[in-house]
Formats: structure tokens, C-alpha cells, sequence
């Protein structure tokens, strides 16, 4: 396991033998962390995060962590310790298959970025996240947009592109529910229809549909732009 330095020539525990400072660490010192409120792992094979490297983080005060193309199946179990202020959750391109319950204490978040890992599916707590305003689960093995995202009502962005999407509830109960949405990625799924409902959900500025086999609307009206699509979904909204 590898010790945070507490001073700048202090000794790190690897392989149970105490040594100077490990440049080969991927971990940054609590002086990085302190210096820029993050904590940055990207592409260095790691499959777990040391509770030293996260309570160092805690006490530096990390609101961004950025873990992004490692090996973890999970997310680390003692990422907790800064459930009360973490804002941004980068984990793209790594393993995990499930989020625990507990993403609901981490009331701060408004960044959560999943791409890229083996999930099918979403905790009802992360409905909890009532400060989320950018979810991306893009690239994983979703048959269905989860129900506890209808409830993030402050959501602006949502990725959910290159899964396996089948059909999307853009209801008052569904995604239409979201009134501060302004960016919508549903291309490259599997969705056989396009609720005319959406069409209602006007504050869309970026609506992606492209590479779904549905047959309306056209391509001809999806080269248009999103507010071509969104005029042409409400005029067939039955009266």
C-alpha cells in the first residue's frame, strides 16, 4: 500500500519497506491536491484508490476527482469521505458494472461522468443527486434510460449515447419532467420510435437521434437541427 507524504521528505510504506519519495506513484501528494482541489489517476492501471490518498484528499479539501481510464470494477469504497464536498466524479473508461447506494450522500455533485464502463442499470438513490446537472453514461449496456434519472430536476446535459436503448419515456413522468434539460444524446441506440412528446420539451438546444433505427422522424428533418426536429415532433402530438 503507498503512504501519502506528509512533508516533502518523507518516507512512503511500499511493499512493506519504508523509502523516499516513489516517483513512480501514480497517486499526486496531499501538496498537488492541496494546490489544485483535485485528484487526478488517468490511465495508470490502478483498481483501487489507497483510504491514505483519499483522507489526504478529504483534508485538502478535493472537490474533483478524475479517475479516468484505469481498471477499477467499483467505485472506490472509501471515495465516501468526500461525499460533503465533491462536485465532480470522472470515472470514464474503467470497469464498474454497478454504483452503490450510497452515490446518494454525495448531495454536491453536479458533474457525474460514467462513459465508457459495463453498467446496465442505476441506483433509485442517485435520484437523491437533486445538484446534478451533467450525467453522462454513454458507451455502457443500458436497454433502458434507469427511472431515478427522471428525477434529477436539475439535470442540463445527459449523455446516453452508443448503448442499446430501446424506447424512451419522454412523459411528465419521464424525461419531459426535466425542465431544465439543454442537451440530449440518444444517437447510436436502438430506439424503434420517438415519443412525439419530446417535442414539448422546448428548451432543448442539442438533441442527438442519429444511428437509431426509428423511422420518423426522416434524416432529411435530422440534418435539420434540433429545433426543426423538436416543431416537427409536436405537430404530430395527437390532439
Amino acid at each position: 500500500m503507498i503512504a501519502v507524504r506528509d512533508g516533502l521528505n518523507s518516507p512512503r510504506l511500499q511493499g512493506g519497506k519504508e523509502e523516499a519519495g516513489d516517483p513512480q506513484s501514480p497517486f499526486p501528494d496531499k501538496y498537488l491536491m492541496r494546490n489544485t482541489r483535485i485528484l487526478r489517476v488517468s490511465k495508470a492501471q490502478i483498481t483501487d484508490v489507497p483510504m491514505e490518498v483519499l483522507e489526504a484528499a478529504q483534508q485538502e479539501l478535493v472537490n474533483f476527482v478524475q479517475l479516468d481510464g484505469n481498471l477499477l470494477k467499483e467505485v472506490p469504497k472509501d471515495l465516501h469521505c468526500l461525499s460533503e464536498v465533491l462536485t465532480h466524479l470522472i470515472l470514464t473508461k474503467n470497469q464498474i458494472c454497478f454504483l452503490p447506494t450510497n452515490i446518494s450522500q454525495f448531495s454536491k455533485l453536479s458533474v457525474l461522468n460514467l462513459s465508457g464502463n459495463l453498467l446496465s442499470d442505476l441506483p433509485m438513490e442517485l435520484g437523491g443527486l437533486h445538484l446534478l446537472q451533467e450525467l453522462d453514461i454513454s458507451h455502457n449496456r443500458f436497454h433502458h434510460l434507469p427511472p431515478c434519472i427522471h428525477e434529477l430536476e436539475g439535470l442540463r446535459t445527459l449523455l446516453a449515447h452508443d448503448n442499446q436503448i430501446k424506447a424512451i419515456d419522454a412523459s411528465e413522468a419521464g424525461l419531459g419532467g426535466l425542465r431544465e434539460l439543454e442537451n440530449l444524446d440518444l444517437k447510436n441506440n436502438n430506439i424503434q420510435l420517438v415519443p412525439p412528446v419530446l417535442g414539448r420539451m422546448e428548451k432543448l438546444n442539442s438533441l442527438e437521434l442519429w444511428g437509431n433505427p426509428f423511422r420518423q422522424p426522416r434524416h432529411q428533418i435530422l440534418s435539420m437541427g434540433t429545433k426543426a426536429v423538436l416543431s416537427y415532433l409536436r405537430t404530430r402530438i395527437p390532439i
